[in-house]
């Protein structure tokens, strides 16, 4: 009896620990199944949100490419009358209409002109510009379409836009802001949905500043015409699988406000994920849905816990086949939970990894303690070290350029108070090797005490360096001649202006010159356009080296250039710099193996003595360089004055 009684603690022990460890490893099975699936929709939802992120962005920054194309081609008419067809139509011929302005259907400008002077409007543009539309039907605006010489990706508009009601609405819209503003959803003639960008343009020197002094002096518009299928696919190009891309005028989803959809293969399963954000461009919002199928999750390896429940089972198996074989070996098991416990850790550290992937570094800030806990994608945008310790508020606020510290302190403690739900703040940080990068920050407050005072902020930091160099390239254009990288006519006509304005208020002298080259067309006819091309380059760089970094040198023609000379200028330091300019022209240049001999003719103008305005000091200086050009002359002295001593070669 006392021998069976000493036996059963034995037979249960030989039973008991592996049905122990069977349960024990079905239980942590599942938790770790339910981890993994909480992963897998933690990663599926930060791949998701980065899809919708991004995108967002690509529309925005494609939208404002297209309004820094509209302010240039206002800023052009507002220094440009309109009857000179030819200089708009050579703007119009130099814009750089690639891929990035895909879906711009046209250029056009509606001069605000009552219906008795359609007349005269289409005499002065003559029969090389279109007044649409035509008769006496539309006397509010009529619009002039700008087409280039050589198309690009242009069509006809195929409807009367300043018929309908809502591109009149989004006139005055834009009018009355004074900013840029988009229409509703419109139809063109290929079936197409689309809308219609418009800028408006005023009358006088200064910018209105009221509603009133905006509907007074409004001179008109420039429009462009956007297709939204072919903007959305050059942005987009192949949608991941699995996703599905909605684009919707304003917040009603109907499909009579359907702008653009592109869906992959979903075979008509159910979606995941929906979500939507709102994008409001020119006063007018759009809605961006995006929807992730069963495709997308398995292409984000997603889909990986369904299996870990199965796995997880059979391994507590034979954990127990091993814990009954096993169970007089404590040593053993041990070292097989210590395995067990690495592989978990490792497994860890990969989902880790695969979060850090998605590219934007995660941040973790308590004000309280001043604590920040950051990846080391953050540490790495930063310009911090890998294994540098976790900075404080202090360390990383001395990282950011001194221009953006005070702004985006601001905002931070705005969001800190509870003024706005979250932190969207674009700045530059210093990249560890003397320069700079522009940095996007986001971020919440996720935690607050009774007192609403902020426990917690967690945010992402994204690397936008390249998106603001290609913004800025792209504003370099609209004011730059591509060629020769000098001031291009209306980025000129710009600082002629100022340059005056500032002259008149401190009573200061500025100079005008122009210069045109000789016998430039034989050259260039003789030995191609690649000499001819790299000619002028040189001759924009002597043009350059003879000035003053304070002036301004730009090229407004083929071969015709100017200088503004600005601060205290008299005659005789004009004529100087005129002089200089003359001999480095004159100097010989090599160019694809060949010696090139040119000069150049000169006029001289200078404010106030030969003009009150840039009109007057323009036709003063043309005059006196076609007058030296008659004489056999490089300069005038004087603008009514004869030549003086120095001939021209």
């Amino acid at each position: 009896m006392q021998q069976s009684q000493d036996a059963q603690p034995r037979w249960l022990r030989w039973r008991g620990l592996p049905l122990l460890v069977l349960a024990a490893g079905l239980g942590l099975s599942f938790a770790y199944w339910q981890r993994e699936c909480r992963d897998d929709r933690l990663h599926l939802r930060s791949a998701f949100d980065a899809a919708l992120r991004e995108t967002s962005m690509r529309v925005e920054q494609r939208m404002a490419a297209h309004e820094h194309l509209l302010q240039g081609l206002r800023g052009f008419v507002q220094a440009t009358p309109l009857a000179q067809q030819e200089a708009l139509r050579r703007y119009v011929d130099a814009l750089p209409l690639g891929a990035d302005f895909a879906g711009l259907l046209g250029l056009g400008l509606a001069p605000l002109v009552e219906a008795r002077d359609l007349a005269a409007l289409k005499k002065d543009l003559g029969p090389a510009w279109r007044v649409w539309p035509e008769g006496e039907r539309s006397s509010y605006a009529p619009l002039v379409q700008l087409e280039p010489a050589v198309p690009r990706n242009q069509t006809q508009l195929g409807r009367d836009l300043l018929a309908d009601p809502l591109p009149r609405r989004m006139l005055e819209a834009a009018r009355d802001s004074g900013r840029m503003a988009l229409s509703a959803r419109l139809e063109f003639a290929n079936g197409q949905p689309g809308f219609l960008m418009a800028l408006p343009i005023y009358r006088g020197d200064e910018p209105p500043d009221s509603l009133e002094q905006r509907r007074r002096r409004l001179h008109g518009w420039v429009l462009g015409p956007v297709q939204v299928q072919d903007l959305m696919a050059s942005l987009y190009g192949e949608l991941p699988a699995g996703l599905e891309l909605q684009l919707h005028d304003g917040q009603d989803l109907g499909d009579e406000h359907l702008l653009y959809r592109l869906r992959t293969d979903t075979q008509n399963q159910p979606a995941l994920l929906r979500a939507q954000e709102f994008l409001v461009i020119g006063g007018h919002t759009w809605t961006v849905t995006l929807q992730a199928y069963p495709a997308f999750a398995t292409l984000r390896g997603a889909e990986g816990a369904d299996g870990v429940l199965l796995v997880g089972g059979l391994l507590s198996v034979l954990l127990a086949l091993l814990a009954r074989l096993l169970s007089t070996s404590r040593e053993r098991a041990l070292a097989l939970a210590e395995r067990m416990t690495q592989a978990l850790r490792e497994s860890e550290q990969r989902w880790a990894f695969a979060l850090e992937g998605a590219g934007d570094g995660v941040w973790d800030w308590k004000p309280v303690t001043g604590s920040i806990s950051a990846s080391t994608r953050w540490k790495t945008i930063m310009g911090l070290r890998a294994g540098q310790a976790e900075p404080n508020m202090s360390q990383m606020q001395a990282c950011i350029h001194p221009e953006d510290l005070a702004r985006v302190q601001a905002e931070l403690q705005r969001c800190l108070d509870g003024q706005t739900p979250s932190l969207v703040s674009e700045y530059r940080v210093a990249n560890g090797s003397g320069g700079w990068n522009w940095v996007l920050a986001r971020a919440t407050v996720v935690e607050r005490d009774e007192q609403g005072r902020p426990l917690r902020m967690i945010g992402t930091l994204s690397d936008i360096n390249a998106r603001r160099a290609s913004e800025e390239r792209v504003r370099f254009m609209a004011l730059h001649d591509p060629l020769t990288e000098l001031a291009n006519r209306a980025h000129f006509d710009e600082r002629m202006h100022f340059a005056l304005a500032n002259a008149r208020r401190y009573h200061e002298s500025i100079g005008l010159i122009l210069l045109d080259l000789n016998r430039f067309k034989p050259v260039n006819d003789t030995h191609g356009h690649a000499v001819g091309d790299q000619l002028l380059q040189n001759v924009a760089r002597r043009i350059k080296g003879s000035v003053r970094e304070t002036d301004t040198v730009g090229r407004i023609g083929g071969d015709e250039f100017v200088v503004l000379l600005t601060g205290p200028v008299t005659r005789e330091t004009a004529q100087l710099v005129a002089d200089k300019i003359f001999n480095q022209v004159a100097l010989p240049m090599e160019i694809a193996g060949l010696h090139i001999e040119i000069t150049c003719s000169v006029g001289l103008a200078l404010y106030p003595e030969d003009g009150q305005d840039e009109l007057a000091l323009t036709k003063a200086a043309d005059d006196a360089m076609y007058r030296n050009k008659r004489a056999g002359r490089r300069l005038l002295d004087d603008v009514g004055a004869p030549p003086n001593d120095l001939t021209n070669p």
